[in-house]
């Protein structure tokens, strides 16, 4: 079936060659636009581009990119390396050699190079790790940098390449949302993993009673069942392969949105004993948030990993084991299945949405919201890259706008 065959093609063609959207900047601008529309994604909006032969492909001048490398350190606020800004570079279709880029990031930003090069660690882990092939083991684990505020981030990441393969973005960590919002779309993307490793939190316990119930699936290729456990829970430090990317998560998307709230907590512009100044900060945050990771995800998956190559590359010879069609649990049938043996916390906001109970006024709400948001501000892209470059105006501007609407339609 075709990817998005709603969309025309000569649109996308204007907004890459006439209005001068990214990849990423395309996707938010389409999933404002046309919220009703489901599938809008980096992916999808590729396969578009490919089946009507669009192609965005350059081969920049040393001025040309020079510009552009400017355009990312500044959207980045001057985070990325050499290698992270090739990744950039070519998801907006913009092939340049790592030296190029050297030495135009050395003319255009040589503060944010000096910066880089006095912050770099090499942290290395002197413990041995084997992973036979992309599907051997499934590394997940939670992070609460921005958990005052109402923001969890949970990453699933491939053993063998380091390819992120999901990442969900919650108010409050919890087994339900962390299955329905990773482990789900994960195994139904990619397939079933041989092996899940965690730490010892208990917040993975459906996913690891969902991981036993599916085993009869890991048969491998000569037949036999696998004899290695389904999960595993191991110390943080024996989960290196998600424990060390929180230092690139937190770069890109957890410090940046932490270091905006302090600055409106301590201007008094959030009050968080207020249950709706709670909830407001939980909602914006974690859209602000799935954008950003989405980024960081992208410019990952595709930078070049010394000795081991580009994580995105692994993914065509996977060896993930295939889910049959209603094999793997609906988030309710999987509750149930684990209420046999034990118990779950339900989910539940962070703070209280001022129409609560109200699905319909909240739907009108969200939607009046952003579309607002992308008149006013520049939308959730406008949004995010001002609280990269420490401008907080647009923030408090969403927060505040928010409240006000969802005021307004209480009355209503």
């Amino acid at each position: 079936m075709p990817a998005m065959s709603w969309l025309d093609a000569e649109f996308v063609r204007d907004l890459f060659f006439k209005e001068k959207y990214t990849i990423d900047g395309a996707v938010a601008y389409l999933q404002v636009h046309y919220p009703e529309q489901n599938g809008i994604s980096a992916r999808n909006l590729r396969r578009f581009m490919k089946e009507n032969g669009i192609s965005i492909q350059q081969r920049l001048s040393t001025a040309e990119l020079k510009d552009n490398v400017r355009t990312v350190t500044d959207e980045f606020a001057g985070v990325l390396g050499r290698k992270k800004m090739q990744a950039a570079l070519r998801l907006r279709g913009i092939k340049a050699g790592q030296d190029r880029i050297r030495l135009a990031q050395a003319k255009v930003a040589p503060a944010y190079q000096e910066r880089r090069r006095q912050g770099t660690e090499r942290r290395l882990n002197p413990q041995s790790y084997r992973a036979l092939h992309f599907g051997y083991n499934l590394h997940v684990d939670q992070n609460e940098t921005l958990v005052k505020y109402g923001v969890v981030f949970v990453l699933a990441v491939d053993g063998k390449s380091s390819f992120i393969v999901h990442a969900a973005i919650m108010p409050r960590k919890n087994n339900i949302a962390i299955y329905e919002l990773m482990y789900v779309p994960a195994v139904s993307k990619y397939g079933l993993w041989d092996q899940v490793i965690a730490d010892g939190g208990r917040e993975f316990y459906l996913v690891h009673h969902i991981q036993e119930y599916l085993n009869t699936l890991r048969i491998k290729d000569d037949g036999e069942l696998s004899d290695r456990p389904p999960y595993r829970q191991v110390t943080s430090v024996q989960n290196n392969r998600v424990e060390r990317l929180w230092q690139e998560v937190n770069e890109m998307v957890g410090y940046p949105l932490k270091a905006a709230y302090i600055a409106l907590d301590n201007a008094s512009i959030i009050d968080l004993a207020n249950d709706v100044h709670k909830f407001t900060c939980s909602y914006i945050g974690c859209i602000l948030a799935k954008f950003l990771m989405q980024r960081c995800m992208d410019i990952w998956n595709h930078h070049n990993i010394p000795k081991k190559g580009i994580p995105a590359d692994f993914v065509d010879d996977r060896r993930n084991y295939a889910i049959p069609d209603g094999a793997l649990p609906s988030t309710d049938a999987a509750v149930r299945m684990y209420l046999e043996v034990g118990q779950l916390t339900e989910e539940t906001s962070f703070g209280v949405d001022p129409l609560a109970g109200q699905p319909e006024k909240q739907l009108e709400r969200n939607n009046a919201f952003w579309l607002d948001m992308d008149v006013r501000l520049g939308g959730v892209q406008s949004i995010s890259e001002s609280v990269l470059h420490e401008y907080y105006g647009p923030l408090q501007q969403a927060f505040n706008r928010f409240i006000e609407m969802s005021m307004e339609m209480l009355t209503n």
